[in-house]
């Protein structure tokens, strides 16, 4: 008995010495969009994004009170779904450096790739696990972030009830705009993100879900690349889609579009006259909420209600 003791204990030590201590009764490993292993011990109870979308897609999956913290854009209407969900989380974040992560002490850090990188090597060296998820430019990306989120939080049966929800209002939406004989509208997207919108996009994705032709796509232009008073003539579109200002941002919105909309060159063009205003957080989201997006950017386009939005 004392000889398989001593065995034991050396198996033990060995082990150690390897790295490779055995994982805790319950412990889990999910592989994020980099490729990379992400060992948790336990499912996380104190979770911190570093954005609205992501805070958003986690929100699908778990309660408010598993925020560490809040994005600052989580609590504003015009842009955040979560705006009542995230009332009550008591801190409320707009930068995030290293030292601010630290402070909270997370157990789990939720990315993007749209994160700063730096941040995510330093909030990984202090030993806190980070799982990366898209920056994402379609839908696609969008399940897959809810999936992935859902395994890292422990709860991958959620993630599977949140995409077959977003599956069901797609095919219902599908079967609304495939019964439409008109021909699709060409719609612009006037932004203060300038080089925002055009094929290659989340956007570009929601419009072609919606039965609507990207007047940005339409003139050439790819994500990434400005918008041009040329690209706007060759597109000629039926119908500008613009912002609804909210809160900080009503002032530069507003002096934005009235310059927009002076040029004399656009007074030509065949839907000057029509502009179609929504909120923000139905046009520039990226969390399972984009549904919705595709069902506002329908409405507006088509001018009349095709679907309830709530």
């Amino acid at each position: 008995m004392k000889l398989l003791r001593i065995l034991g204990v050396l198996f033990l030590l060995l082990a150690a010495g390897c790295g490779t201590a055995a994982p805790e009764p319950g412990g889990y490993a999910v592989e994020d969009v980099r490729g990379k292993t992400v060992r948790l011990a336990r499912p996380p109870q104190k979770i911190l994004t570093d954005s609205l979308h992501l805070d958003e897609t986690l929100l699908t999956l778990v309660p408010a009170e598993k925020l560490a913290g809040a994005y600052y854009l989580d609590r504003e209407p015009g842009i955040s779904f979560v705006a009542e969900e995230t009332r009550k989380v008591e801190l409320v974040l707009r930068d995030y450096t290293p030292e601010t992560v630290a402070r909270v002490k997370p157990d789990l850090f939720l990315a993007s790739t749209w994160s700063d990188p730096g941040l995510i090597q330093k909030v990984e060296e202090m030993g806190i696990p980070v799982v990366v998820c898209y920056g994402p430019l379609d839908l696609e990306q969008i399940r897959k972030n809810v999936s992935l989120m859902a395994r890292a939080v422990g709860n991958p049966q959620g993630g599977e009830k949140v995409i077959a929800q977003m599956e069901e209002r797609l095919q219902q939406t599908e079967q609304v705009l495939a019964k439409i004989q008109e021909p699709e509208p060409v719609g612009m997207l006037v932004s203060l993100m300038s080089r925002y919108g055009g094929s290659g996009s989340l956007y570009d994705d929601l419009c072609r879900r919606a039965h609507i032709r990207n007047g940005l796509a339409e003139a050439g232009l790819k994500n990434g690349q400005p918008l041009t008073r040329e690209a706007i003539l060759q597109a000629d579109p039926d119908f500008f889609l613009i912002s609804l200002p909210y809160g900080e941002e009503k002032e530069a919105y507003d002096r934005f579009q009235d310059q927009f909309f002076k040029d004399p060159s656009l007074q030509a063009v065949k839907g000057y006259d029509r502009r179609v205003a929504l909120p923000d957080r139905y046009v520039y989201d990226a969390s399972p909420m984009a549904v919705y997006g595709i069902q506002a950017l329908a409405n507006g386009a088509y001018g009349r209600q095709l679907f309830e939005l709530g």
